[in-house]
């Protein structure tokens, strides 16, 4: 499968490899199944272009500011932001349509990250590449899945696995399969976003302190593996799911979950959208909490010791 990006502006361009550039391929996949486009436009795209799609469509999202909404009838999901950002995604034929006409500096960063990660998981879908909102590492080609919403201390302990030898496959969106094998995740090595209280906790960012973020971001990024030096791995098999929880005090400690609560908390990666891609999707997700074992990390701020524990698990 290739995603083949269209970009008529350098500086966009350039964000957009940011992300995707550990996935960049020489030439183009053939077949419509095996290839996804993404086509953006501007700043200064024209405006209103691409067209909200005709009938009745409904909320699938509440973003910051804005509504992702869907078209049953067309089999879209459409995203006007505030007039500065418009995206259309056809996710059956794997066509994302995005224009940038809004002036303001962070929307090119709008575009290419939140508004390109939504249009991507649900045209992956399509293709039975399940999304979960979550970090992946492997020791010794064992995986851990660290799912989490903002501030859960998923990117945190992302890092201190890293630094403890683990090996990289995501730190925000992974992509599940399922087979007679089992469960199998594919990575999406991106940029790791982290807070000013992350960086306070790891030496290897202290250049990033009080640096200034980039337009339209809130956090800091940086590619792992070039200030690590960690290996990047396309896939693993999954050993164990490991959701993060802040505690006070340097102590962590590893609690069992019971599977049916822990697909509760995957629930809001469920974009209700296409009913049988949708159910699809829900049963991964059924198939994955049921596979491996599921626990609560309580992370202390000894984060050396947090990584010992999941270590330990995984050995």
């Amino acid at each position: 499968m290739t995603i083949e990006v269209r970009c008529d502006d350098v500086a966009v361009a350039a964000l957009v490899d940011s992300r995707l550039r550990s996935l960049r391929v020489d030439g183009v996949a053939t077949g419509p199944a095996g290839r996804v486009v993404v086509d953006l436009r501007g700043p200064g795209g024209d405006r209103g272009w691409p067209p909200e799609p005709p009938g009745s469509g409904r909320p699938i999202y509440d973003a910051p500011d804005t509504a992702v909404w869907y078209f049953d009838e067309s089999d879209q999901v459409f995203v006007d932001y505030d007039h500065r950002v418009r995206m259309l995604c056809t996710p059956g034929s794997g066509l994302i349509e995005m224009s940038i006409v809004g002036t303001d500096e962070g929307d090119p960063t709008l575009a290419t990250h939140p508004l390109l990660s939504l249009a991507l998981v649900e045209t992956m879908k399509r293709l039975e590449r399940y999304p979960l909102h979550a970090a992946a590492l492997s020791l010794n080609g064992k995986g851990v899945l660290v799912p989490g919403a903002s501030g859960s201390g998923k990117s945190t302990l992302s890092v201190a696995l890293v630094r403890a030898g683990f090996d990289f496959l995501s730190d925000d969106t992974v992509f599940l399969t399922t087979s007679s094998d089992g469960v199998w995740v594919w990575g999406f090595p991106d940029e790791i976003d982290v807070m000013e209280t992350t960086v306070a906790m790891i030496p290897e960012l202290a250049h990033l302190a009080g640096s200034p973020l980039r337009p339209g971001r809130d956090k800091h990024g940086f590619r792992v593996e070039e200030l690590f030096g960690c290996t990047v791995v396309a896939g693993c098999r999954p050993a164990a799911l490991i959701a993060p929880k802040v505690v006070t005090g340097p102590r962590s400690e590893l609690e069992p979950l019971v599977p049916s609560d822990a697909l509760v908390a995957l629930m809001p990666n469920l974009l209700l959208t296409d009913p049988p891609s949708t159910q699809a999707h829900l049963d991964c997700l059924a198939v994955l909490v049921e596979a491996v074992p599921c626990l609560t990390l309580r992370v202390g701020s000894d984060l050396d010791a947090a990584a010992a524990c999941v270590a330990g698990l995984v050995a």
